[in-house]
């Protein structure tokens, strides 16, 4: 009998690095001095205190999203992050991100989270990121998103907030056609301002983005967030996360994993 829970789009997960190898670089710092300065609220600051002292700074002028390719670029190559609680505590996640072998076009991208999931995600003509289905390689199942859901939006402002909601399906992946669950997810995006962002891979300006997330699928149901700062042209720097869907049908996950970016290659 399953008493899981669901939830995490490691979406938004996702996609992190750092532009140099080995030794911080405050290079990134920079941007825009125009915008507003949103503090964090109470609630949302010690969220994202887990991920340690001096890892978030001072808070900086958040301008609209311009460019969701700079901010979550999907680009060949692999993050290393380190994980900072939970079970896999003081570990390093590898993130590799590439081309489906037979879509070339830019269009279609994949990335293997840990060697223990991959993610399927497109990008549209509005520039928007969508997340189209996950594979859980341990789990032996997929689970796919209609329609496929944005992760990531162009023009969004500072305070302004975007909900997306799909179905979901999860399927065994060595027969398809059998649909072991079924259910529906809700998620609000919220643009919670700008914040310098310390981590080993260097000193950043990052954007930060709460992910809220409601929804059921089979036996498992979820209401709960997650956080994501985003620095533009690198990617994730620093998240507290939630895992995948199929994690909370499978495993009983139900504490965030808060990680930091270690460094990048290629």
């Amino acid at each position: 009998m399953i008493t899981k829970t669901i939830c995490r789009f490691t979406i938004l997960i996702l996609l992190g690095a750092a532009l140099v190898v080995g030794g911080p670089s405050t290079g990134n710092c920079g941007g825009s001095t125009s915008g507003k300065v949103l503090h964090l609220q109470e609630a949302d600051a010690k969220a994202v205190s887990v991920l340690g002292e001096g890892v978030v700074g001072k808070a900086l002028p958040a301008a609209p999203i311009a460019d969701t390719a700079r901010l979550m670029p999907l680009r060949c190559g692999k993050w290393t992050y380190r994980v900072l609680a939970g079970e896999h505590r003081d570990t390093h996640q590898e993130d590799t991100i590439g081309r489906p072998k037979h879509k070339k076009s830019g269009i279609s991208w994949r990335r293997v989270d840990g060697k223990k999931c991959i993610y399927y995600y497109r990008v549209n003509r509005g520039g928007s990121i969508e997340l189209v289905s996950e594979v859980d390689l341990t789990e032996d199942v997929i689970t796919r998103y209609t329609p496929a859901f944005s992760v990531m939006f162009n023009g969004m402002k500072p305070e302004e907030k975007k909900t997306v909601e799909t179905k979901v399906r999860v399927y065994d992946l060595h027969d398809p056609a059998f649909e072991k669950y079924r259910g529906h997810l809700k998620v609000t995006y919220t643009y919670i301002g700008a914040y310098e962002v310390t981590v080993p891979a260097g000193k950043f300006r990052a954007t930060l983005i709460k992910s809220s997330y409601k929804g059921k699928v089979g036996p498992a149901s979820v209401t709960d967030c997650g956080y994501a700062f985003y620095a533009e042209d690198v990617g994730m720097v620093a998240a507290v996360e939630r895992l995948h869907v199929t994690a909370f049908l499978f495993y009983d996950k139900r504490t965030r994993t808060p990680k930091i970016l270690l460094r990048k290659d290629g």
